[in-house]
C-alpha cells in the first residue's frame, strides 16, 4: 500500500500554530461573557446547548465528589449508576485536589477545567485531522484548504437564513445545530466530541499502519482498536459508526479489486474486537437499567429532510462527486486506503436514516473525507491554476458563512447576560444555602430553567431541568408550571411533594409573588435576598 507524503517538521509547527489560533479564537466568545459579568451575576460557562452543558458540569460535579458511576442528575427516579461518561468524571475528580466539593466557587472551576480541555482537545483534533489528510492528498496546498474546510466548513445553512428560511421544512439548518456532521460546533463547546473524533481518525491512521506493517501488524491493529475503545468511553454509540464504516471499506475494497480483502478483513477484525466489550456493557446497561433505558428511548434524535442534507453539504459534495473516481482507480492500484474514503461516504446516507432514535448522530466525522474529496476533486475539475484559485475562493465564500454567524451569535450571547446563560448571585447564594441544609442527593422541585442548574451548583438532584435526561419530562414540567401558579388542588400538590425533598423557586417562576402552595412547607433560613429565592423542606410525615 502507498505511503502518504512526510510532513516536515517545519509544516508540523505551521499546523500546530493553526490549530492553537483557532482555539484561541473559539475561547474569545466565552472570555467576554467572563469579562461582562455584572458584579451580580455569573456566567454559568456556556453560550450555546446550555442545558446539555450543564448536564455535563452536573457530571464533572459528580467525579469531584468522589463518584465513579454516573448517574441522572436531573430525574428524581431512584437508579443505580453505570460507568458512562467517563471523561467528564475523570474531568471532576482532576479538579478535586483544588476545590473542595463544598466550596461555592466550585461549579466555575468546573467551567473553567472543562473549556481547557476544550481547547486541549481540539487542538489535538485539528492536528489529527491534518495527519489524516496527509495520507490522501500529497500538496500541502491541498491538505491546507482540506484542514480549513475540515475546522469551519458547513453548508448552505447561512443563505437560508439570509432568505427568511430559517424553519425551512419544520427544521432550522442542519449546520447550526449538527456538531456530528461538521466540526464547528465541537470547537466551539464539546470536548467529548472533539476527543471522540480524534481517536476515531486515529484508530484507522494505526490501521493504515498495520497494512502496512510487515511483520506484527496486529500490534498496530490493536492499538486502533484501543483508539476506538478510547471513542467509545467518551460516545458509545460512534463504535457501531466505525463498524460500519469498516463494512463499507471492506465491500469497496472486494467490489474494486474482485476478491476479498483478507489481509484488511483480518486486521480490522482485530481492531474491532478491542472496544467490543464496551459496546457490550453499554448495551446491557440500557436493557437492564430501567430509568437509563427510558432515558436512552425519549433522546429521540432523527434526521430532518433529505434536502436538509442536500442543502448542508452541496458545497463540498459536488467537487467531492468528481474525485469518487480517483479514488476508485487509485484504491486498484494498490492504495485501499482510498477506498475508505468511497465507503464512507456512501455509507452515511444509509446510517442516517437508519430506524433508531440517533439518526442524524450516525453523520459522525462525514466532512473528513468529504473535505478530502471535495479537495481532490477541485484538482481534477479545474486544471488552471488561476481557475483554480477563483474555484476555490467560491468554495470558502460558501462553506466558511455557517461558522462565522455561529461565532457572532455566542459574541452575542455573551453580551446580553440573560438567563439560562448567566445567573444572579442572589440564587447561586441561595442555592448554597440550600447545599448546606440537604442531605447529598436530595430531590429539589424547581422550574426546569433554574433545574438544570441545580446539579452543577449543588450535589442535590433536579425534579426536571433536561430535555432527554428527565424522564416523562413533558409530564413533570406541565406539572411544575401548574404547581407554582396554584392550579393543583391540595390532593394533587401532596401527590407531586410525596416525592420531592425541597422545592426552590425565585423571581423567575410563575406564581412567585403569591406562593400559596407553600402552606404546609417548611421555610430553610435564608438571608436577606429571601424574598427573591426561597427553599422550603418537605415535610413527608404531613398528613
Amino acid at each position: 500500500m502507498r505511503r502518504s507524503a512526510p510532513i516536515t517538521p517545519r509544516e508540523w509547527r505551521r499546523v500546530a500554530l493553526f490549530a492553537a489560533l483557532v482555539m484561541v479564537f473559539t475561547t474569545i466568545p466565552y472570555l467576554v461573557a467572563w469579562g461582562t459579568a455584572g458584579h451580580d451575576t455569573r456566567f454559568g460557562g456556556f453560550l450555546f446547548g446550555v442545558e446539555d452543558g450543564y448536564s455535563y458540569l452536573a457530571k464533572m460535579r459528580l467525579g469531584a465528589r468522589g463518584d465513579w458511576l454516573f448517574t441522572l442528575r436531573h430525574t428524581t427516579e431512584s437508579h443505580d449508576g453505570a460507568l458512562m461518561f467517563l471523561p467528564h468524571l475523570l474531568l471532576g475528580k482532576l479538579a478535586a485536589p483544588f476545590v473542595p466539593v463544598d466550596d461555592p466557587v466550585l461549579p466555575d472551576a468546573l467551567a473553567i477545567l472543562y473549556h481547557a480541555a476544550r481547547v486541549a482537545s481540539g487542538w489535538l483534533l485539528i492536528l489529527i485531522c491534518y495527519r489524516f489528510t496527509a495520507e490522501f492528498l500529497p500538496s500541502r496546498r491541498a491538505r491546507w484548504l482540506a484542514l480549513i474546510l475540515i475546522t469551519f466548513g458547513g453548508g448552505l445553512g447561512w443563505l437560508l437564513l439570509l432568505v427568511g428560511a430559517k424553519d425551512w421544512l419544520s427544521w432550522l439548518p442542519l449546520d447550526f445545530y449538527l456538531p456530528e456532521g461538521y466540526s464547528a460546533l465541537i470547537l466551539y463547546g464539546l470536548p467529548h466530541l472533539a476527543l471522540a473524533r480524534s481517536a476515531l481518525l486515529g484508530g484507522f491512521l494505526l490501521l493504515f499502519r498495520a497494512l502496512d506493517a510487515p511483520t506484527a501488524p496486529w500490534r498496530r491493529s490493536a492499538s486502533a482498536g484501543l483508539c476506538w475503545a478510547v471513542m467509545g468511553l467518551a460516545v458509545p454509540f460512534y463504535v457501531p459508526v466505525v463498524y460500519a464504516v469498516l463494512g463499507a471499506w471492506g465491500l469497496a475494497a472486494w467490489l474494486r479489486e474482485g476478491r476479498f480483502p483478507w489481509r484488511l478483513f483480518r486486521q480490522a477484525v482485530i481492531a474491532a474486537l478491542v472496544p467490543l466489550p464496551m459496546l457490550i456493557y453499554t448495551g446491557i446497561v440500557f436493557l437492564t437499567n430501567d430509568v437509563f433505558g427510558q432515558w436512552s428511548a425519549q433522546n429521540q434524535l432523527p434526521s430532518p429532510h433529505p434536502l436538509h442534507y442536500v442543502f448542508g453539504y452541496i458545497v463540498l459534495a459536488l467537487p467531492a462527486l468528481a474525485a469518487f473516481g480517483w479514488a476508485w482507480r487509485r484504491g486498484g492500484r494498490g492504495d485501499i486506503r482510498t477506498l475508505l474514503l468511497v465507503g464512507w461516504l456512501t455509507a452515511v446516507p444509509v446510517l442516517v436514516y437508519l430506524p433508531i432514535n440517533v439518526q442524524r448522530r450516525l453523520a459522525e466525522a462525514v466532512i473528513v473525507p468529504l473535505s478530502i474529496l471535495a479537495v481532490a476533486g477541485l484538482r481534477l475539475v479545474v486544471q488552471s491554476r488561476r481557475a483554480r484559485r477563483w474555484a476555490t475562493v467560491a468554495v470558502l465564500c460558501l462553506a466558511l458563512p455557517t461558522s462565522a454567524i455561529l461565532w457572532l451569535g455566542e459574541i452575542g450571547a455573551a453580551l446580553g447576560q440573560n438567563p439560562p446563560l448567566f445567573w444572579p448571585d442572589p440564587m447561586i447564594d441561595a442555592l448554597a444555602r440550600l447545599d448546606t441544609a440537604a442531605p447529598q442527593d436530595a430531590r429539589v422541585l424547581t422550574t426546569r430553567e433554574m433545574g438544570s442548574y441545580v446539579p452543577v451548583q449543588t450535589d442535590l438532584v433536579s425534579y426536571v431541568g433536561h430535555g432527554p435526561e428527565t424522564l416523562d419530562g413533558e409530564r413533570k414540567n406541565d406539572e411544575v408550571e401548574r404547581f407554582f401558579a396554584g392550579k393543583m388542588d391540595t390532593d394533587e400538590r401532596r401527590a407531586l411533594l410525596d416525592g420531592i425533598d425541597y422545592v426552590f423557586y425565585g423571581p423567575f417562576d410563575p406564581g412567585a409573588s403569591d406562593p400559596t402552595w407553600a402552606e404546609e412547607l417548611h421555610p430553610i433560613a435564608a438571608a436577606d435576598d429571601a424574598n427573591l429565592y426561597r427553599s422550603y423542606e418537605v415535610p413527608h410525615d404531613a398528613p
